[in-house]
């Protein structure tokens, strides 16, 4: 059986994997939100390096816009879980707005995953 932080451990690493695939390096998260309900999981987080400083994006293809100030350290996921564990549905890297408003509505989950209700 899973515990809950078996549950976490699980969520971070598959909320971790896209970041990695897309800017070359897998960052540090510093958990803001955490919300799950059912199959579903919605993680709000700040990205770090691994020594708990600002993530860097120098040499990631996001680098010219951060040093434009036009991304953020923030990392939205929505996720949900299947026969195959935790799965990417939507995900938000770096955004300067509240990329995950219409989630609930696009994707169909429960709109209290994104309120901590």
């Amino acid at each position: 059986m899973m515990t809950d932080q078996d549950t976490r451990a699980a969520l971070l690493e598959a909320a971790r994997a896209p970041v990695q695939a897309e800017l070359g390096k897998a960052p540090k998260f510093r958990v803001d939100q955490l919300h799950r309900d059912g199959d579903w999981a919605f993680l709000l987080a700040t990205m770090q390096d691994s020594d708990g400083k600002p993530f860097d994006y120098q040499g990631t293809p996001l680098a010219d816009a951060a040093q434009q100030g036009m991304v953020s350290r923030t990392y939205a996921a929505l996720l949900r879980h299947d026969t195959h564990g935790w799965q990417i549905v939507a995900k938000a890297i770096g955004p300067s707005d509240v990329a995950w408003e219409d989630w609930p509505k696009r994707y169909g989950a429960p709109a209290r995953l994104f309120t901590g209700g």
